[in-house]
């Protein structure tokens, strides 16, 4: 049976790559509806203060439904609320969310045991925004929240991911009218280490492809030339990274950030709209560079000519 084409597979996965996607670390806070059991929600409207604002939520296949209308003659919000329940998220980075929202803004409120042993009792709020209609992954990282209590917003305490003990939802955005939010499930995330080569030191021999853009003609041909010699490229102990300006990039299994992206660009004197090539060595030197398609037989030969390469062929 034949292998399966990776290299396309290794394309095909830089539209998978981002925000929410199951090969993170994150660590899974409510997925609805099934953990309505186990951390029951409760609404509070405005009208705790007199407003007129009317929310509410309920299950609705692999969601919750938070949805009701706003009235600003008044309060202006409505808002769902989980029972207390320590999460303890020391070390994680902030809440990610799978949402389809309206287009308003929603605002994620969060509470903790620690903030509630003081005077004030501040809960901790942070804003994040919705497309209409759309499925989307948001990341609200915990150096965005900020302490409110009684309706004005205080200076402190920061807060203390490790006493996290409730979760919210509201709207209250200042505008009158209907709105909708469907939320998939809840999770904590923690920010992923920046990339570095040196990963691969005396382990791997990377082929960094970078492009513009995965439609480049040099890239593609490229492609199917190391898809053609699998085997052989595997053998070698080689690792295929595709660096692109426009679209994700990926090194081996990963996903690697725009910010990832840069750096290899910068590192290896590459600019956003140029095709290159670089053969990197296991001592992480660069031993063949090139700004047009290079056959693979070229690079094979080069590799089987390295003395280190010569070693593992003797083993």
């Amino acid at each position: 049976m034949p292998h399966l084409p990776r290299v396309l597979l290794v394309m095909a996965a830089l539209h998978v790559s981002g925000p929410g996607h199951p090969a993170d670390d994150s660590l899974l806070l409510a997925d609805f509806p099934a953990s309505l059991e186990s951390l029951p929600w409760r609404v509070v409207n405005d009208g705790v203060m007199g407003g007129r604002s009317r929310g509410d939520f309920r299950p609705e296949d692999s969601s919750l439904v938070f949805s009701g209308t706003t009235n600003t003659d008044g309060g202006g919000f409505s808002s769902i609320r989980s029972r207390t329940h320590r999460f303890d998220l020391e070390g994680y980075t902030g809440i990610r969310l799978r949402i389809r929202g309206d287009g308003r803004d929603y605002t994620l409120r969060l509470t903790t045991w620690e903030a509630r042993s003081k005077r004030l009792e501040p809960s901790y709020w942070a804003p994040f925004p919705t497309r209409e209609g759309e499925w989307t992954t948001v990341d609200v990282p915990f150096s965005r929240f900020r302490p409110r209590w009684r309706g004005r917003w205080l200076d402190g305490p920061a807060l203390e991911p490790r006493a996290i003990d409730g979760l919210g939802l509201m709207i209250y955005d200042g505008q009158d009218g209907p709105f909708r939010l469907e939320v998939d499930w809840i999770r904590a995330y923690r920010a992923p280490q920046p990339f570095s080569m040196a990963v691969y030191r005396w382990q791997k021999r990377p082929l960094l492809l970078l492009a513009e853009n995965e439609g480049d003609p040099r890239l593609q041909r490229q492609l199917a030339a190391v898809e053609a010699t699998w085997d052989r490229f595997e053998e070698r102990d080689m690792v295929l990274i595709v660096v692109l300006a426009a679209g994700p990039s990926r090194a081996g299994e990963r996903p690697l950030s725009e910010n990832d992206a840069d750096r290899l660009r910068e590192a290896y004197g590459v600019t956003e709209d140029a095709f290159a090539l670089r053969l990197v060595g296991k001592d992480g030197g660069v031993k063949r560079q090139a700004d047009d398609v290079v056959p693979m037989e070229e690079l094979y030969d080069l590799i089987d000519s390295m003395p280190m390469r010569q070693q593992e062929m003797r083993r």
